[in-house]
């Protein structure tokens, strides 16, 4: 690690000297960004009190990866799980030195990604060619946001096109006989203020994948992880004037993705994911101040196929499917009510539901269940700017309250594939919470140079569906539903600062201290359950059992001496602990006081350097993660991995650019924490083409 860290130090110097002399007279970039998500309002990120970063369409496209969500590791104090690649199944991003996804609130143009059922977001389904820019915004926000707004918020908010017509398509080829297309068409018409705009997309990527069992546990049954995956969409909009306007967007994306083992049907283990989501906007002027709001649905449609073969020779298969729909309005009314305040208020509905069914094809055995989850939001901000704006507060206020309904399980034909002991039906009675979500900023501009900022605010994250009315068979043992979770809820303490000892150099950081309560955990009930094979499987039940701990810090530099050049380096450290256990008559012999948070690496570590010329672009970043627990009792780790990436550019012609992408540059090989391997060096090259047309 530490001689690539040399390695990079070296070329960028070259670089900047290099920069230097083709062009000495260009002026220093200013590092100020425009961000929203972090009040709902437009604000510099040096202005805000809290800690934010942005991520423009440039940086995005000039960034080497294979997912959206790669592009994220670049951000201080947050860590990206996905040890598989393109071929995972999904992402794991969390911040903050806190486990599991569903601790930080995902938008896309405001609209969760997050599901009420599972609480997780599907990364796959954002085509990054359609982005603007990505605002993230650590720290608790539930006091604008709500629910999942725990750990942070990652706003994605897509481009409105901006030129006449315009159209641009990329194919690209890859590692694993990995194939990928995209195409975009669109258009401007807006003139004097006024008009339409629309932008028609569609995508399209598959690969043979990569087996990923250790070379010591292969058998005859492990295959390549392949994936199929494409979608198409369309936003469009109206523009009434230059304070009005309306929009909608839609989409489509199907995904299939393997499974990795194969034993007597065709295809082996596989899931699929048709997605289908629609949202309406309007931005408006209103009493005096600006009206925002939103309607939206989702709904995603799962099918899994499951086959698998345990220590006796038993042979199981499963059809697996489950309907998500989540649908809900946001709306807010920003307005100055007095020299130097911005005063907020907005209403959020939300509701999720679930439908699932399971039908072994080996057996007997069925189960279907169904839930519903919604959950309404009042909230209030106001932003007061004292002595010209060199002392600025931030105070929100948030109130939700949910209900949990219609939940229910059947249960027929039992036998040990599913670990039931008999037919039942059971409906879950109706159950209730609310939260209250306070937060305070304050921050002061001590000297022209440094500015330093405090800051106090609770997030929850409320139960999810499946916890709450889903029994069955999960990957570590037997899974009891509770219908009595409640949300849990994370205090956070947090002091800050910006220097900007030159103008096109910023350093930010943060300590923190924050104490969860009534923290969710899933544990074993000390029970086990005989669902066929050698072993006997574990009852889990997931429950608010633990009071914990985060003390962590962060600190970002970001070096802009010139257009053609960057440097972002952070870092982070979070020490997670669980405080308090609170035995319960679930387990009472367990104990899990001063035991550290699972799948929290302490240390995270990224550095990058951009330099575009005149002939390329050349992108090149290292990122470290630290060694983490896996398990709850702190048994088992997983190693520590540190990878290096590369991304090359050119531009032909002003319409045609060529590229070549490079992870994991140095093919390290690693295990993550299922006892999987990584893929390894993974190069794609592509090539996108540019054009105007004209539509006679």
């Amino acid at each position: 690690m530490k001689g690539f860290l040399i390695f990079c130090f070296l070329i960028g110097q070259c670089l900047l000297a290099t920069a230097q002399q083709a062009d000495s007279t260009q002026s220093a970039v200013i590092l100020d960004e425009v961000v929203v998500s972090a009040t709902r309002t437009s604000h510099l990120v040096t202005e805000l009190p809290m800690q934010a970063a942005l991520i423009s369409a440039s940086r995005i496209h000039s960034f080497p990866l294979a997912n959206l969500d790669d592009v994220l590791k670049s951000v201080a104090n947050v860590y990206v799980n996905r040890s598989w690649g393109i071929f995972s199944k999904n992402a794991a991003v969390t911040m903050r030195g806190l486990e599991s996804a569903d601790r930080v609130l995902v938008l896309v143009d405001g609209v969760p990604k997050n599901r009420i059922a599972g609480g997780s977001v599907n990364w796959h389904n954002v085509n990054p060619d359609l982005i603007e820019k990505i605002e993230v915004i650590k720290g608790p926000a539930s006091s604008l946001y709500g629910n999942n707004a725990m750990a942070g918020v990652i706003n994605i908010i897509t481009r409105r096109p901006a030129n006449d017509k315009s159209a641009s398509a990329t194919l690209s080829y890859g590692s694993y006989n990995t194939m990928a297309q995209s195409t975009q068409v669109s258009g401007n018409r807006i003139k004097n203020q006024k008009g339409w705009y629309w932008n028609i997309n569609s995508y399209y990527r598959k690969g043979d994948g990569y087996v990923f069992e250790a070379p010591e546990y292969l058998d005859e049954n492990d295959i390549k992880t392949g994936l199929k995956e494409g979608g198409a969409g369309i936003k469009a909009g109206y523009q009434f004037d230059s304070s009005n306007y309306i929009d909608f967007v839609y989409d489509v994306y199907n995904e299939e993705r393997g499974g990795g083992q194969k034993i007597f049907t065709s295809k082996g283990n596989f899931e699929e994911y048709l997605t289908n989501n629609f949202r309406l906007s309007t931005n408006n002027l209103l009493a005096g101040g600006r009206f925002q709001a939103s309607v939206y649905y989702s709904a995603e449609n799962y099918y899994g196929q499951k086959e698998s073969l345990n220590d006796d020779f038993a042979y199981k298969l499963l059809d697996s499917y489950a309907d998500r729909i989540d649908m809900g309005l946001f709306s807010y009314w920003s307005k100055t009510l007095f020299p130097g305040n911005l005063f907020t208020l907005g209403l959020e509905i939300k509701s999720g539901s679930l439908v699932s069914h399971e039908l072994y094809r080996s057996s007997p055995d069925e189960i279907k269940g169904e839930s519903k989850m919604d959950i309404y939001g009042l909230f209030a901000q106001d932003e007061i700017g004292l002595f010209d704006n060199k002392l600025q507060c931030i105070i929100g206020l948030r109130g939700d309250m949910a209900r949990f309904y219609d939940g229910f399980q059947q249960i027929k034909n039992p036998t040990k594939a599913t670990g039931f002991k008999q037919s039942f039906t059971e409906n879950f009675s109706p159950s209730g919470w609310t939260a209250l979500s306070p937060k305070i900023s304050v921050q002061s501009q001590l000297t022209p140079l440094l500015k330093l900022y405090v800051s106090v605010g609770i997030g929850f994250k409320p139960p999810k569906l499946k916890d709450l009315a889903q029994s069955g068979k999960i990957n570590k043992g037997f899974r009891l539903a509770n219908p009595t979770l409640k949300p849990e809820y994370l205090t956070n303490y947090e002091v800050g600062y910006t220097i900007r000892p030159f103008s096109d150099c910023s350093i930010n950081g943060a300590v923190y201290y924050a104490i969860g309560n009534d923290l969710q955990y899933s544990l074993s009930t000390g029970d086990s359950i005989d669902t066929g094979g050698s072993s006997l499987k574990p009852v889990i039940i997931t429950d608010n059992i633990a009071r914990g701990r985060v003390a962590g810090s962060e600190i970002s530099f970001r070096y802009h001496p010139i257009r053609q050049l960057q440097f972002n380096i952070n870092a982070s450290y979070n020490h997670s602990v669980i405080l308090e256990y609170r035995p319960s008559d679930i387990n009472p012999d367990l104990n899990l006081n001063n035991k550290m948070m699972v799948e929290v690496p302490p240390l995270l570590f990224y550095a990058g350097c951009d330099w575009r010329n005149r002939h390329f672009s050349l992108a090149i970043n290292a990122s470290y993660v630290d060694k983490q627990w896996y398990d709850v009792e702190n048994t088992t780790r997983v190693n520590a991995w540190f990878l290096a990436n590369a991304r090359i550019s050119r531009v032909f012609f002003n319409k045609l650019e060529a590229a070549l992408d490079v992870q994991n540059i140095f093919d390290k090989a690693y295990i993550d924490r299922k006892g999987q391997l990584s893929p390894g060096r993974f190069v794609v090259f592509s090539l996108q083409y540019q054009f105007n047309y004209s539509l006679k």
